[in-house]
Protein backbone atom coordinates (compact mmCIF):
# COMPACT_ATOMS: atom_id res chain seq x y z
CA UNK A 1 0.00 0.00 0.00
CA UNK A 2 1.24 3.49 -0.86
CA UNK A 3 1.42 5.65 2.27
CA UNK A 4 -0.84 8.69 2.54
CA UNK A 5 0.88 12.06 2.69
CA UNK A 6 -0.19 15.00 4.84
CA UNK A 7 0.70 18.52 3.75
CA UNK A 8 2.77 20.78 6.01
CA UNK A 9 3.04 24.54 5.28
CA UNK A 10 6.43 25.66 3.99
CA UNK A 11 8.17 28.51 2.18
CA UNK A 12 8.60 28.90 -1.57
CA UNK A 13 6.30 28.23 -4.49
CA UNK A 14 8.33 25.26 -5.77
CA UNK A 15 8.58 23.40 -2.47
CA UNK A 16 6.01 20.97 -1.13
CA UNK A 17 6.81 19.43 2.25
CA UNK A 18 5.23 16.21 3.45
CA UNK A 19 5.44 14.29 6.69
CA UNK A 20 4.81 10.57 6.51
CA UNK A 21 3.72 8.17 9.18
CA UNK A 22 6.36 5.51 8.79
CA UNK A 23 6.42 1.97 10.10
CA UNK A 24 10.23 2.15 10.30
CA UNK A 25 11.74 2.41 13.77
CA UNK A 26 14.88 4.10 12.47
CA UNK A 27 14.53 7.84 13.00
CA UNK A 28 16.56 8.52 9.89
CA UNK A 29 13.56 7.43 7.83
CA UNK A 30 10.89 9.60 9.42
CA UNK A 31 10.74 12.96 7.64
CA UNK A 32 11.27 13.75 3.99
CA UNK A 33 10.05 16.58 1.77
CA UNK A 34 9.04 16.54 -1.87
CA UNK A 35 10.64 19.33 -3.91
CA UNK A 36 10.77 20.44 -7.54
CA UNK A 37 14.28 20.96 -8.91
CA UNK A 38 15.37 23.58 -11.43
CA UNK A 39 14.99 21.33 -14.46
CA UNK A 40 11.34 20.70 -13.55
CA UNK A 41 11.88 17.18 -12.22
CA UNK A 42 10.96 16.26 -8.64
CA UNK A 43 13.25 15.12 -5.85
CA UNK A 44 13.22 14.64 -2.09
CA UNK A 45 14.93 16.29 0.85
CA UNK A 46 15.87 14.35 3.98
CA UNK A 47 15.36 16.30 7.19
CA UNK A 48 17.37 13.74 9.12
CA UNK A 49 20.42 13.84 6.85
CA UNK A 50 19.82 17.53 6.08
CA UNK A 51 20.52 16.81 2.42
CA UNK A 52 18.64 16.54 -0.80
CA UNK A 53 18.48 13.34 -2.78
CA UNK A 54 19.69 15.35 -5.79
CA UNK A 55 21.24 18.67 -6.68
CA UNK A 56 18.80 21.58 -6.87
CA UNK A 57 19.96 21.99 -10.49
CA UNK A 58 17.83 19.01 -11.42
CA UNK A 59 17.24 15.40 -10.44
CA UNK A 60 16.88 14.22 -14.02
CA UNK A 61 19.81 16.37 -15.13
CA UNK A 62 22.03 14.93 -12.41
CA UNK A 63 21.17 11.34 -13.31
CA UNK A 64 22.08 11.98 -16.93
CA UNK A 65 25.22 14.07 -16.49
CA UNK A 66 26.81 12.51 -13.41
CA UNK A 67 25.92 8.86 -13.92
CA UNK A 68 24.57 7.82 -17.29
CA UNK A 69 26.58 9.85 -19.81
CA UNK A 70 29.90 8.96 -18.08
CA UNK A 71 28.95 5.28 -18.19
CA UNK A 72 29.65 5.16 -21.95
CA UNK A 73 26.37 3.67 -23.13
CA UNK A 74 27.68 2.41 -26.45
CA UNK A 75 30.46 0.45 -24.72
CA UNK A 76 27.95 -1.02 -22.30
CA UNK A 77 25.84 -2.22 -25.20
CA UNK A 78 28.74 -4.38 -26.37
CA UNK A 79 28.08 -6.66 -23.39
CA UNK A 80 25.23 -9.13 -23.39
CA UNK A 81 23.71 -9.32 -20.92
CA UNK A 82 24.75 -6.10 -19.18
CA UNK A 83 25.13 -6.57 -15.42
CA UNK A 84 24.24 -3.48 -13.40
CA UNK A 85 24.16 -2.66 -9.67
CA UNK A 86 22.33 0.47 -8.47
CA UNK A 87 23.35 1.34 -4.90
CA UNK A 88 20.78 3.57 -3.18
CA UNK A 89 18.03 3.25 -5.77
CA UNK A 90 16.02 6.09 -4.19
CA UNK A 91 13.43 7.54 -6.58
CA UNK A 92 14.77 5.41 -9.42
CA UNK A 93 16.24 8.16 -11.60
CA UNK A 94 19.61 6.55 -12.28
CA UNK A 95 18.10 3.21 -13.24
CA UNK A 96 15.26 4.83 -15.18
CA UNK A 97 17.54 7.02 -17.30
CA UNK A 98 19.97 4.15 -17.83
CA UNK A 99 17.27 1.78 -19.09
CA UNK A 100 15.91 4.48 -21.39
CA UNK A 101 19.39 5.12 -22.77
CA UNK A 102 20.12 1.43 -23.30
CA UNK A 103 16.75 0.92 -25.04
CA UNK A 104 15.42 -1.93 -22.94
CA UNK A 105 13.59 -3.41 -25.95
CA UNK A 106 16.89 -4.07 -27.72
CA UNK A 107 19.30 -4.69 -24.84
CA UNK A 108 19.51 -7.57 -22.40
CA UNK A 109 20.02 -6.36 -18.83
CA UNK A 110 20.57 -8.17 -15.53
CA UNK A 111 19.94 -5.58 -12.81
CA UNK A 112 20.21 -5.48 -9.04
CA UNK A 113 19.41 -2.60 -6.70
CA UNK A 114 20.07 -1.82 -3.04
CA UNK A 115 17.81 0.50 -1.01
CA UNK A 116 16.71 0.85 2.62
CA UNK A 117 13.62 3.06 2.26
CA UNK A 118 10.51 2.07 0.30
CA UNK A 119 9.00 5.54 0.35
CA UNK A 120 11.00 7.49 -2.28
CA UNK A 121 9.80 5.38 -5.21
CA UNK A 122 6.30 5.21 -3.72
CA UNK A 123 6.11 8.99 -3.47
CA UNK A 124 7.62 9.54 -6.93
CA UNK A 125 5.11 7.26 -8.62
CA UNK A 126 2.25 9.36 -7.25
CA UNK A 127 3.52 12.50 -9.00
CA UNK A 128 2.39 13.30 -12.58
CA UNK A 129 5.66 15.14 -13.31
CA UNK A 130 7.61 11.99 -12.51
CA UNK A 131 5.23 9.66 -14.35
CA UNK A 132 5.40 11.71 -17.55
CA UNK A 133 9.21 11.49 -17.75
CA UNK A 134 9.37 7.84 -18.72
CA UNK A 135 8.46 5.61 -21.61
CA UNK A 136 5.67 3.14 -20.90
CA UNK A 137 8.17 0.27 -20.70
CA UNK A 138 10.45 1.91 -18.13
CA UNK A 139 7.45 3.14 -16.15
CA UNK A 140 6.19 -0.44 -15.89
CA UNK A 141 9.58 -1.51 -14.59
CA UNK A 142 9.64 1.21 -11.91
CA UNK A 143 6.12 0.31 -10.80
CA UNK A 144 7.05 -3.36 -10.65
CA UNK A 145 10.03 -2.55 -8.43
CA UNK A 146 7.71 -0.62 -6.13
CA UNK A 147 5.07 -3.34 -6.00
CA UNK A 148 7.05 -6.58 -6.09
CA UNK A 149 10.77 -5.68 -5.79
CA UNK A 150 11.29 -7.50 -9.08
CA UNK A 151 10.85 -6.84 -12.78
CA UNK A 152 11.18 -8.66 -16.06
CA UNK A 153 10.97 -7.38 -19.61
CA UNK A 154 11.47 -9.75 -22.52
CA UNK A 155 15.03 -11.08 -21.91
CA UNK A 156 15.88 -8.61 -19.13
CA UNK A 157 15.20 -8.86 -15.42
CA UNK A 158 16.01 -7.21 -12.11
CA UNK A 159 15.58 -7.42 -8.35
CA UNK A 160 15.82 -4.85 -5.57
CA UNK A 161 17.12 -5.89 -2.15
CA UNK A 162 15.55 -3.83 0.65
CA UNK A 163 17.49 -3.08 3.83
CA UNK A 164 20.92 -1.96 5.00
CA UNK A 165 23.14 -2.11 1.92
CA UNK A 166 26.05 -3.34 4.05
CA UNK A 167 24.08 -6.50 4.72
CA UNK A 168 22.10 -6.81 1.50
CA UNK A 169 25.15 -6.72 -0.74
CA UNK A 170 26.04 -10.15 0.62
CA UNK A 171 22.77 -11.53 -0.80
CA UNK A 172 23.76 -10.83 -4.39
CA UNK A 173 24.49 -13.97 -6.42
CA UNK A 174 28.04 -15.10 -5.75
CA UNK A 175 28.90 -15.04 -9.45
CA UNK A 176 27.43 -11.57 -10.04
CA UNK A 177 29.99 -9.22 -11.61
CA UNK A 178 28.78 -5.85 -12.82
CA UNK A 179 29.89 -3.89 -15.85
CA UNK A 180 28.46 -0.84 -14.10
CA UNK A 181 27.90 0.13 -10.46
CA UNK A 182 26.06 3.38 -9.71
CA UNK A 183 26.78 4.57 -6.16
CA UNK A 184 24.45 7.39 -5.07
CA UNK A 185 24.30 7.40 -1.26
CA UNK A 186 24.00 10.50 0.92
CA UNK A 187 27.34 12.27 1.36
CA UNK A 188 30.15 10.63 3.38
CA UNK A 189 29.85 13.08 6.27
CA UNK A 190 26.14 12.28 6.59
CA UNK A 191 26.13 8.57 5.79
CA UNK A 192 29.70 7.23 6.21
CA UNK A 193 28.36 3.69 6.55
CA UNK A 194 28.10 3.47 2.75
CA UNK A 195 31.46 5.13 2.05
CA UNK A 196 33.62 3.09 4.37
CA UNK A 197 36.78 1.36 3.19
CA UNK A 198 35.10 -1.97 3.86
CA UNK A 199 31.86 -1.29 1.99
CA UNK A 200 33.62 0.24 -1.01
CA UNK A 201 35.92 -2.77 -1.11
CA UNK A 202 32.86 -5.03 -1.22
CA UNK A 203 31.48 -3.02 -4.13
CA UNK A 204 34.73 -3.32 -6.06
CA UNK A 205 34.66 -7.09 -5.58
CA UNK A 206 31.37 -7.02 -7.50
CA UNK A 207 32.93 -5.39 -10.56
CA UNK A 208 33.84 -7.33 -13.68
CA UNK A 209 37.28 -6.63 -15.21
CA UNK A 210 36.93 -3.39 -17.14
CA UNK A 211 33.79 -2.53 -15.16
CA UNK A 212 33.09 0.94 -13.86
CA UNK A 213 31.95 2.30 -10.50
CA UNK A 214 30.49 5.78 -10.90
CA UNK A 215 29.65 8.20 -8.10
CA UNK A 216 28.99 11.91 -7.74
CA UNK A 217 31.45 11.93 -4.81
CA UNK A 218 34.93 13.45 -5.21
CA UNK A 219 35.98 13.14 -1.54
CA UNK A 220 39.61 12.21 -1.01
CA UNK A 221 38.67 9.55 1.54
CA UNK A 222 36.44 7.81 -0.99
CA UNK A 223 38.88 8.08 -3.86
CA UNK A 224 41.75 6.76 -1.75
CA UNK A 225 39.66 3.77 -0.64
CA UNK A 226 38.65 3.00 -4.22
CA UNK A 227 42.27 3.14 -5.34
CA UNK A 228 43.37 0.83 -2.54
CA UNK A 229 40.60 -1.54 -3.63
CA UNK A 230 42.26 -1.75 -7.03
CA UNK A 231 40.46 0.79 -9.20
CA UNK A 232 42.01 3.15 -11.71
CA UNK A 233 40.55 6.58 -10.96
CA UNK A 234 39.11 9.14 -13.35
CA UNK A 235 37.65 12.54 -12.52
CA UNK A 236 34.31 13.62 -13.86
CA UNK A 237 35.10 17.13 -15.07
CA UNK A 238 32.62 19.98 -14.79
CA UNK A 239 31.36 21.02 -18.23
CA UNK A 240 29.79 24.27 -17.01
CA UNK A 241 32.26 27.18 -17.48
CA UNK A 242 30.57 29.23 -14.73
CA UNK A 243 30.94 26.57 -12.08
CA UNK A 244 33.62 26.74 -9.39
CA UNK A 245 33.57 22.97 -8.89
CA UNK A 246 36.82 21.27 -9.86
CA UNK A 247 35.18 17.87 -10.21
CA UNK A 248 31.64 16.56 -10.48
CA UNK A 249 32.40 13.03 -9.39
CA UNK A 250 34.59 9.97 -9.66
CA UNK A 251 34.79 7.02 -12.01
CA UNK A 252 36.69 3.97 -10.84
CA UNK A 253 37.62 1.38 -13.45
CA UNK A 254 38.74 -2.15 -12.60
CA UNK A 255 41.71 -2.74 -14.92
CA UNK A 256 41.67 -5.72 -17.23
CA UNK A 257 44.79 -7.81 -17.54
CA UNK A 258 44.98 -7.92 -21.34
CA UNK A 259 46.49 -5.60 -23.90
CA UNK A 260 43.00 -4.27 -24.61
CA UNK A 261 43.11 -2.40 -21.29
CA UNK A 262 44.33 0.84 -22.84
CA UNK A 263 41.68 0.65 -25.55
CA UNK A 264 38.96 -0.02 -22.98
CA UNK A 265 39.82 3.28 -21.29
CA UNK A 266 39.85 5.37 -24.46
CA UNK A 267 37.31 8.15 -24.27
CA UNK A 268 37.06 7.87 -20.49
CA UNK A 269 37.16 11.03 -18.33
CA UNK A 270 40.63 12.29 -17.52
CA UNK A 271 42.96 10.86 -14.90
CA UNK A 272 43.18 12.78 -11.66
CA UNK A 273 45.25 15.94 -12.10
CA UNK A 274 48.13 16.95 -9.82
CA UNK A 275 45.85 18.92 -7.50
CA UNK A 276 43.57 15.91 -7.05
CA UNK A 277 46.50 13.54 -6.57
CA UNK A 278 47.91 15.78 -3.84
CA UNK A 279 44.47 15.84 -2.22
CA UNK A 280 44.89 12.10 -1.68
CA UNK A 281 48.02 12.79 0.37
CA UNK A 282 46.23 14.96 2.93
CA UNK A 283 44.29 14.16 6.09
CA UNK A 284 41.13 14.33 4.00
CA UNK A 285 42.15 10.98 2.50
CA UNK A 286 41.95 9.17 5.84
CA UNK A 287 39.23 6.57 5.15
CA UNK A 288 35.95 5.98 6.87
CA UNK A 289 36.35 2.65 8.65
CA UNK A 290 33.47 0.34 9.55
CA UNK A 291 35.27 -2.57 11.14
CA UNK A 292 32.20 -4.66 11.94
CA UNK A 293 29.96 -3.68 9.06
CA UNK A 294 27.45 -2.61 11.70
CA UNK A 295 29.05 0.49 13.21
CA UNK A 296 26.92 3.60 13.62
CA UNK A 297 27.49 6.87 11.81
CA UNK A 298 28.78 8.43 15.01
CA UNK A 299 31.27 5.62 15.65
CA UNK A 300 32.66 5.80 12.13
CA UNK A 301 33.02 9.58 12.18
CA UNK A 302 34.65 9.58 15.63
CA UNK A 303 37.15 6.89 14.59
CA UNK A 304 38.13 8.86 11.50
CA UNK A 305 38.47 12.13 13.40
CA UNK A 306 40.83 10.53 15.90
CA UNK A 307 42.89 8.96 13.13
CA UNK A 308 43.18 12.35 11.43
CA UNK A 309 44.35 13.94 14.69
CA UNK A 310 46.98 11.23 15.17
CA UNK A 311 48.37 11.24 11.63
CA UNK A 312 51.24 13.34 10.24
CA UNK A 313 49.70 14.01 6.83
CA UNK A 314 49.35 17.51 5.42
CA UNK A 315 46.22 19.31 6.54
CA UNK A 316 43.49 19.82 3.97
CA UNK A 317 43.53 23.53 4.81
CA UNK A 318 47.18 23.75 3.77
CA UNK A 319 46.48 21.87 0.52
CA UNK A 320 43.56 24.16 -0.23
CA UNK A 321 45.64 27.31 0.33
CA UNK A 322 48.28 26.07 -2.10
CA UNK A 323 45.79 25.38 -4.85
CA UNK A 324 43.00 27.88 -4.34
CA UNK A 325 44.48 31.02 -2.77
CA UNK A 326 45.24 33.96 -5.02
Amino acid sequence: MIPQLSLIPTFGSTLKAFKLKSTYKNNSLEDISLIQTNDGSISLHSHFFKEGFHSSKGALKEAKEKFIIPSSIEKLKSHSPIYILDVCFGLGYNTGVLLESLNIKKTTVSWWGLEIDHRPIQIALQEPVFLNQWSSDVLKILKSIRDTSHWSFENSHGSLLWGDAREQINLLPKDFQAQLILHDAFSPRKCPELWSEEFLSNLVKRLAPGGQLITYCRAAAVRASLRRAGLSLRSLRNTCPKSNSWSEGTIGILPVTTESNSKALEGSPKNLNLMEEEHLLTRAAIPYRDLTGKDSCQEILARRKQEQLDCSLESTTSWRKRWFSG
